[in-house]
């Protein structure tokens, strides 16, 4: 069922809130409040039926539901002060007052596309790997952690969903696995996914350990686990902080588990999306090669599928980087393709937030920093755990003078997916992110860091270099444009000044730092 009202649409079936055609990210208690009280909106719903119906009849303080109905009101554009969509009825309880429209998809009324459309032909969408969580387990049995375990589950599989990039089942298929011992290789044939995450809370005092493991269900190999400790004190900041943890993370090894699988196959079943991401890991060193190889993956991904969007972002990226690099044979014609790619994928899926991120890096690449803000924001508005997107905005804000909002960025990526694959890209930028904002000896620490992961990462060598200059170590930063140049040894001064967008006084400072540095003109 779909509620549509004011700006908005409460889609039940994908639990997507959208408002101003924008997905507005929400905790699934938020979610279950409002289509709670837009299905009973011809009536006045009291405290104990939202403690019954949200919280399971569990002991929940005044505050926190005021906490979770403030939430659910800015949602939504409204407010305690306005009452416009929801009214508070003093010691009554509370009423959607709002005019809404059900949109039935069963009935016909309105047409909701499925987000993952079956091929029927070649030229169709791919299929999509799929994965299933299970319901944690409260390994203490304290009753009262009950609830957290079940919010683990629903809160992963909802912000898990907003990856686009995988098939996630619906956790209301996963509740007869909830006191069962599951066998990953039947849950997989019962539910014909690819994947499976399971997990456990335990509590000792005021601590609390979240561990969580994705599962090749054939296989019954785990790709990928980790456990997260925390303190007890807001039960749903903890819960929304290990969640966010978790698919953060989840998000770059469920990418390398598929391609790695995909290198198995032989190459005539390598379907679009197989390679499509093979592609993905390829660019995530940034290497000339990978590059190369990454590009040539997507162009074979077009040609199975041409309408499959998130190949032209993956061929928009490489070409991109390479056209900035002048690896190519001819840098403008890599820039010429890359801008053909960057609308294609806006086009074909302007809703996907790996897509997005991918146009949007290429545009950075581009020089085209205000462009690439914007599609790297909006790849987070859609999936707010991407954390590529966020490590890439970062580079983005410090390229249009904005360093503290690009920090900020990092964190929030270097959060989220801590073993990150392009963990180098995020510290470079920390590091152009510290330069403009003056902090040169923070940025020589942040570029060493990405080095030190990645020895390749030429930007992290002329950040290092810019600002060493700046702090009057002319010779070290020398040397340090001739390891760059190593990598791009066509690197000038003049592609670098082509990033110079309007008045950008921090990326001016550092083309002329590297210009103190030695790199040609």
């Amino acid at each position: 069922m779909r509620y549509l009202f004011a700006d908005c649409e409460l889609d039940t079936e994908r639990r997507e809130l959208r408002c101003d055609r924008k997905i507005v990210p929400v905790a699934p208690q938020v979610f279950d409040l409002l289509d709670y009280l837009i299905r009973n909106r011809d009536r006045v719903v009291s405290k104990d039926d939202l403690i019954k119906a949200i919280w399971n009849g569990r002991s929940v303080t005044d505050a926190a539901l005021t906490t979770r109905l403030n939430v659910a009101r800015r949602a939504i554009g409204d407010s305690g002060d306005g009452q416009r969509l929801v009214k508070t009825l003093p010691r009554k309880g509370f009423r959607f007052v709002g005019s809404v429209k059900e949109v039935d998809a069963l009935k016909g009324a309105f047409s909701a596309e499925p987000a993952i459309q079956r091929p029927e032909a070649a030229n169709s969408l791919p299929d999509r790997p799929s994965i299933a969580v299970l319901p944690f387990k409260n390994l203490g049995g304290d009753p009262e952690r009950e609830y957290f375990a079940d919010g683990m589950t629903e809160d992963i599989t909802t912000l898990l969903s907003q990856t686009r990039d995988f098939v996630v089942i619906a956790r209301g298929s996963m509740l007869s696995y909830k006191t069962a011992s599951a066998d990953m290789g039947k849950v997989g044939r019962e539910l014909g996914v690819r994947y499976v995450l399971e997990g456990s809370v335990r509590t000792a005092g005021n601590k609390i350990r979240v561990t969580a493991q994705l599962i090749e269900a054939a296989t019954a190999i785990r790709v990928w686990g980790a456990h997260f400790d925390r303190e007890l004190t807001d039960l749903f900041v903890v819960q929304d902080d290990v969640t966010s943890g978790i698919v953060g993370a989840l998000h770059p090894q469920l990418l390398a588990a598929e391609a790695h699988a995909y290198r198995r196959q032989s190459p005539g079943s390598v379907d679009a999306w197989g390679l499509a991401v093979r592609g993905m890991m390829a660019l995530t060193s940034l290497t000339k090669e990978n590059l190369d190889a990454a590009a040539d993956l997507a162009s074979r991904a077009i040609e199975i599928a041409p309408e499959f969007g998130l190949p032209h972002g993956l061929r928009a990226f490489a070409l991109g980087y390479r056209a900035y690099t002048q690896w190519g044979r001819d840098w403008y014609a890599d820039a010429k393709q890359a801008s053909s790619d960057i609308n294609r994928t806006v086009g074909l899926q302007g809703d996907d937030p790996t897509a997005l991120f991918l146009a949007g890096g290429a545009s950075h690449f581009m020089a085209r920093h205000r462009a690439s803000v914007g599609m790297l924001e909006r790849a987070i508005e859609f999936n707010p755990n991407l954390a590529m997107a966020h490590g890439l905005l970062a580079i983005s804000y410090a390229s249009l003078d904005r360093p503290l909002d690009g920090l900020a960025h990092v964190e929030t990526a270097l959060r989220l997916s801590p073993r990150d694959p392009m963990t180098h890209l995020f510290l470079a930028g920390q590091a152009l992110c510290r330069f403009v904002a003056g902090d040169f000896q923070g940025a020589v620490a942040s570029a060493e860091k990405g080095i030190g992961i990645n020895p390749g990462s030429a930007d992290n060598h002329f950040y290092k270099a810019a600002a060493l200059a700046e702090l009057g170590q002319i010779e070290r930063a020398r040397e340090q444009v001739m390891r760059g140049l190593r990598f791009v040894p066509r690197m000038t001064l003049l592609v670098i000044g082509r990033a110079i967008e309007g008045n950008n006084s921090g990326w001016a400072r550092y083309h002329a730092a590297l210009r103190k540095a030695g790199l040609p003109e």
